[in-house]
This record gives C-alpha cells, structure tokens and sequence, in this order.
C-alpha cells in the first residue's frame, strides 16, 4: 500500500445538461439519462507518483419522470371461463399517484375493465383497501383488497392466478419488474402457471375477492445511481447493474459514483468537499467523460418521449476534481543510489573502458 497521500490542487467543475440552442443529446445521449462530459479545451491530467480523484458534491434536477412507469406498472393474469382459457396483461396508467389509495383504487379499475369482456363487476361497498386518500403512516395494514362483484348471477370465474413477475422471458424487459413492491404483492421469480401474487376467492358466487400480502408502495425507485464511463477502483453487488437474474450480493466491480435520493418534486443533493461519493481515476489524462443514471437495476429512468431534449428533464450538479501526491510504496526497495566514476584511458582502442587492451 502507498504511504500518505497529500491533496496537491482541487477543481470544481460546474455542469449543466439544460439545452442552450441547438440540442447537445447526440445519438443515444439525451441530455439526463446519458450525456457526455466534453474537456477537449481543459483535459484532467496527473502526473507522476499522482492519483486523481472525482467526487460528485452537487447535484438537482427536476422530477418529470413518474413514480408509477414501465418498469413496476405491470401485472399478469390468467383465468378460466365457460371453458376456455384467457390471459391478459394489466398496465396501470403511468403516472404519479397522490397517495396509496389512489394506487390501489387504480388497480381495481383495471381489474374490472379486462373482466369487462366475461362479466360485469363493480366493487363492493365498503371493500376497498387501501381506502381513498391513505397514505403511509395512516391506520391501517396498507396491503391491497378489494370484492368485485356482479349484479347477482354468478360470473363463472375460476382459476384467477395475478403475478407480478420479475424475471426475463420472451423478450420484455418490463416483465423483470417491480410491480410487487408497488402493490405488495409475492415476487414471482421465474416461470411458474401456479404461483400467485394475490390470493383470488370466490367469497359467493356473484363474488370475486383480491387480496394482496404485503404492504403497498407510492414509488419502488429510492434512489439515481449516477455511472462514469472512467475505470475505478469501486464495488458493487451485482443486481445493482442487471435487469436480470443474478446472484444479488455478489459483488462485482463498479463505476457508479453517486447514490443521488428521490423527491417528489426536485432531486436534490448537496454535500462539502467530504463527499461520500467520490470515484478514483486511473486515466492520466481525461478529455472526456460519459455519464448514465440508472435505476436499482441499472435501467435507464422512464420517461416521456423527448423531454430530455425539448422539454424540461436536465440536471445541473457540481464535480470536484482532486489530485494527490502519493507516498512512496511500502513494497518498493529503496536503496541508495551510488555513482561511480572511472579514470578513462583515451589511448585505448576502446575508449570507454579503463584498460588499454582494446577488449
């Protein structure tokens, strides 16, 4: 290991992905979930026996991206009926949600509209769960209930199985989602006709009762992860960077630099020189750097078509460059140096030795 290492100089750089006239977003770069760091005019340099470090100290943007998106919106079903079979996928409308019982009366609308086409339910008096207007922290368990029902005859549904899958199969990367955790219901993991989500019962005939396990969410994304494109020396556990499965706490190397945390209306974050999120450099001389934000599982943020690039999603943040001297190596042998000089014979053949024998 180095010995103590000394701050020689710090920078703070000032960066701002806010469009100023023609669009600066190129190819897959749109301004907020990538954008590149241009330092043609003033590359970051170290120099010999030098280590650089790159700390993020401040960052805001606005919040227009919505809690309830692509990636924890959707649910699955299956169910039986006058003997045949029917699948359908539920999407709750991608939004932001005032409280959890908005959320949850959403997901009752959306079961009795794909029901629409075998029976005609409405929700029964006094079943809904979470009620109009809680919110965490109120009385009440939080998890999700409701009774639909007919007009009396009965509607012949059986076999109700809802999942919220997350795990990656035919192709859909929102199937590895995180609707679970929004509606409390059982995580399905991988591929299985038999797993349930959300216990379905019916209570009488006319009947058809929804219940979930576990307390329901207003959002599943805490937190930005903020990547660099510059090799460090961090870690990470790998889920952070697959929408897939993986062993979770298996930990992987990592080129995330911040941990930014979510609020409802501005993503603010600010911190003095001692910021905890800091990456350090191997690159000795950086003209140019790109950036992603990800979510938990190193997904893109969902969001509205083009508003990173005519609309009003940018983030404004400050970067403090720092480089050190580094102490001298514990493992390096430091022996002192001796020059030796000799007497040169110039009648010699060979000059450069000290006898005259030309060998």
């Amino acid at each position: 290991m180095y010995n103590m290492s000394v701050l020689v100089s710090s920078q703070d750089i000032y960066l701002s992905t806010q469009q100023s006239g023609s669009p600066a977003g190129a190819g897959s770069d749109d301004g907020f979930n990538r954008f590149k760091m241009c330092l043609n005019t003033a590359p970051l340099t170290t120099a010999d026996n030098e280590m650089a470090r790159l700390l993020l100290t401040q960052f805001s943007a606005y919040r227009n991206f919505y809690y309830v998106n692509d990636f924890n919106n959707r649910v699955d079903l299956t169910y039986d009926h006058g003997g045949s079979s029917y699948a359908a996928v539920i999407n709750l409308t991608k939004q932001d949600y005032a409280n959890i019982g908005d959320i949850a009366a959403e997901f009752s609308a959306k079961l009795i509209a794909i029901f629409a086409g075998v029976a005609t339910f409405t929700i029964k008096a006094g079943t809904q769960q979470p009620v109009a207007g809680y919110t965490k922290g109120s009385s009440g368990t939080g998890i999700f209930g409701v009774t639909l029902e007919t007009s009396g005859a009965a509607h012949g549904i059986t076999n109700v199985k809802l999942q919220t899958r997350q795990y990656v199969a035919s192709g859909i990367p929102a199937m590895f989602g995180d609707s679970y955790a929004l509606l409390g219901g059982k995580r399905v993991g991988a591929a299985d006709a038999t797993a349930e989500s959300f216990t379905a019962a019916n209570g009488a005939a006319d009947e058809l009762v929804i219940t979930g396990f576990y307390p329901m969410q207003r959002t599943t994304t805490q937190y930005l992860y903020m990547h660099v494109s510059e090799n460090t020396t961090n870690l990470q556990s790998q889920n952070y960077s697959a929408a897939q499965n993986v062993p979770d706490t298996h930990i992987v190397s990592s080129n995330i630099i911040a941990k930014i945390p979510i609020n409802n209306e501005i993503i603010g974050f600010q911190q003095d020189t001692s910021s905890p999120f800091f990456v350090e450099l191997d690159n000795r001389h950086i003209s140019e750097m790109l950036f992603e934000m990800k979510d938990h599982h190193g997904r893109t943020i969902d969001q509205l078509a083009d508003i990173s690039k005519e609309g009003n999603l940018f983030s404004d943040m400050v970067l403090t460059y720092e480089v050190y001297a580094k102490g001298a190596n514990d493992h390096e042998l430091r022996a002192p140096i001796k020059n030796f000089y000799y007497e040169t014979n110039t009648a010699a053949v060979n000059t450069r030795a000290n006898t005259g024998s030309g060998f």
